[in-house]
């Protein structure tokens, strides 16, 4: 068995077959084969034309886009020369049923609008049991993808920065929205009192979950940097997040930087007797608090990143590169 087929079985077993992508896929199938029409469309609605507000749709739509995620992470190993090309006939056909529905088409193609997943259908769908394409792929490539699945697994499975990010997408939790959270971002001394506080308040999480995200954003930026002799590649890493990168150009790019600098003054200014002792709180010893100011030290020069993810036009050789797919 090649290598790039025991790649894909891992990713299908870590990805697909388990966790929220096994039940977005549970729901879409059950209410495809059934032929749920009204169901699939107010499920899979704009969340702009009708709020998203019952704990029930809120699981349901994040199960699914993390299989949304799973095809899109499909698509980037394909160009890294990572799996099987094509994929096998079992999982083109899985493609082609979930990503072909016509209402999941429109979620991912109108309203949250992705490129990878719409890459991935067309060349699956364009496919005669031949090559989808053809590329040189550098020698790096591989171990570039394992660097952004890693990056991947981070966000995915750490729960203040789901916090955070369900903010940024307008979410509400317990009462407080992203209004509130700005509030404390935008003072230094709200900043301290949360973070000398249990993070088991959707608050502050979220503070953590900033800390974090940021910090995981100055890796991201540095595996652009070192994917840019393979454009198409680094562009498809973008695309993959490129989802909240218009969210902070749009909406919140101001505000995280002066939170960057808040954070920053805040942590430098903790001191050990200022400890908590509650087993949710991150600062429970001197070394807790040594430990955070060493990585909130490499804040420092996370704007110039930030600047660089910013930048929409890392995106445009994918575009180029679906646009070519005939």
């Amino acid at each position: 068995m090649d290598n790039r087929d025991i790649n894909l079985e891992v990713i299908i077993e870590q990805y697909r077959k388990k966790g929220a992508a096994a039940k977005g896929f549970r729901t879409l199938n059950t209410l495809i084969k059934n032929n749920e029409f009204v169901s699939l469309q107010i499920l899979l609605r704009n969340h702009m034309d009708s709020p998203i507000e019952s704990s029930f749709e809120v699981e349901e739509r994040d199960n699914i886009d993390f299989l949304i995620d799973y095809f899109s992470i499909l698509e980037i190993g394909l160009i890294a020369n990572y799996f099987p090309n094509p994929l096998p006939l079992e999982t083109e056909k899985e493609i082609d049923f979930i990503l072909h529905n016509p209402f999941v088409n429109k979620y991912f193609t109108e309203y949250y609008p992705l490129t990878l997943p719409q890459l991935l259908l067309r060349q699956v769908s364009k496919n005669g049991n031949e090559k989808y394409f053809f590329r040189d792929s550098l020698s790096n490539s591989a171990s570039l993808f394992d660097r952004f699945l890693m990056l991947n697994q981070i966000v995915k499975n750490d729960e203040d920065i789901d916090q955070l990010l369900w903010f940024f997408d307008d979410g509400w939790t317990d009462g407080y929205s992203i209004v509130d959270f700005w509030n404390i971002l935008s003072d230094r001394n709200s900043i301290k009192y949360k973070l000398d506080s249990s993070n088991n308040h959707p608050l502050n999480s979220a503070l953590w979950g900033f800390i974090k995200y940021i910090q995981f954003l100055s890796d991201f930026a540095n595996l652009l940097r070192d994917s840019q002799e393979d454009i198409i590649l680094q562009s498809a890493f973008w695309h993959y997040q490129s989802y909240w990168f218009e969210h902070m150009k749009e909406r919140i790019g101001d505000i995280i930087k002066v939170g960057i600098n808040n954070v920053r003054h805040s942590l430098t200014h903790f001191n050990e007797d200022e400890i908590i002792g509650d087993d949710n709180s991150f600062l429970n010893s001197k070394d807790d608090i040594l430990q955070w100011q060493s990585d909130t030290s490499q804040l420092e020069g996370v704007e110039a990143d930030i600047n660089y993810l910013l930048n929409s036009q890392l995106g445009e050789p994918l575009k180029s590169f679906l646009n070519n797919i005939k």
